[in-house]
């Protein structure tokens, strides 16, 4: 049996597994900021993490607050969302949790623990990318809303095409990758689309090539991350790139179609413990790549021919069994 007096750690090994360490925590104290001078249990997030990321562990927070009533978030600032739950300190904890898994969150469990009073603090260092972890997206909607923010929109036959630059170029994380350029030649063409491209669309060989393929296309510089978001987010039409950032602004859209390759880490086969598939929203067109991971910008163009024509659309059946 678990002491009131300890602390656990439950960690994440591979598909799932639990393991817990026990270390031994100060009696409760009733210096300000610890759950035992509000008699609430703590969510709080560990570690710096910035725009869809913080989003994304902002919603598993709130998810997990609809099951526990009394959960107080910690350290879920996000003021350009008009968010800021600041960070409580462990003083006067009496039991709290580590939960490290990567992208898991069992809710029920974390619950049921807090319910009963068996810890009073959980400590998240994990980012809860799988879209069972989400609230509606209605709901979602309610908690990112900044109607102030002006920003170009792009509706009828356009389409806007987020792309994924700056650090992912150096191909530093294997599913961080730039999709083909002959892919968005392939799905524009069969939708009859008119391009707009925008994001980190700074000049490199990527963008020069992809010029020459759309030279009438609109290309729209960094506007800023805010109103970056925005345009995604007020398309009419979006053929993500492998980006949070792109996801979560066209899943919060009003969009009528939303291109999502099955690449990168957003294949499940390959990246089992991330699930950005939103397979029960009509909205999306999935496209079923081959398991190329990211490589480096000069790389890019070679690799990119090399996969012409292997990617096909897929159905959400065949996506359920993955």
């Amino acid at each position: 049996m678990w002491s009131r007096q300890s602390a656990a750690r439950i960690s994440d090994e591979g598909a799932g597994a639990r393991q817990f360490s026990e270390t031994k925590l100060p009696l409760p104290s009733n210096e300000p900021g610890g759950s035992q001078v509000s008699g609430c249990p703590i969510f709080h997030k560990d570690f710096p993490t910035h725009y869809a990321n913080l989003m994304m562990q902002y919603m598993v927070a709130k998810k997990l607050k609809s099951l526990i009533p009394n959960l107080e978030l910690s350290n879920f600032m996000m003021p350009y969302w008009n968010i800021d739950h600041r960070p409580i300190d462990d003083t006067g904890s009496y039991a709290s949790c580590v939960l490290d898994h990567e992208q898991h969150v069992d809710m029920q469990r974390i619950a049921y623990l807090a319910n009963n009073k068996l810890f009073d603090r959980f400590n998240w260092r994990g980012y809860g990318q799988r879209i069972e972890y989400f609230p509606p997206v209605d709901e979602a909607r309610v908690l990112f809303s900044r109607p102030d923010i002006v920003a170009p929109v792009f509706d009828g036959d356009a389409v806007v095409c987020p792309i994924r630059g700056g650090e992912i170029l150096d191909a530093r994380h294997p599913g961080y990758t730039i999709l083909p350029i002959d892919f968005y030649v392939d799905v524009i063409d069969e939708m009859g689309w008119r391009p707009v491209f925008v994001g980190q669309t700074e000049d490199n060989i990527y963008m020069r090539a992809l010029k020459d393929r759309f030279p009438q296309a609109e290309i729209v510089s960094h506007q800023g991350v805010m109103e970056d978001f925005a345009i995604i987010r007020a398309a009419s039409n979006v053929i993500l790139s492998i980006s949070t950032f792109a996801w979560l602004a066209a899943w919060l859209s009003h969009a009528k179609t939303i291109v999502l390759p099955v690449y990168g880490m957003f294949n499940p086969a390959l990246f089992s413990l991330h699930d950005l598939l939103p397979l029960g929203d009509d909205r999306y067109r999935f496209y079923q790549f081959p398991p190329q991971p990211a490589v480096p910008l000069h790389e890019l163009l070679e690799v990119h021919s090399a996969m012409k024509g292997q990617w096909h659309r897929v159905g959400r059946d065949e996506l359920r069994r993955l």
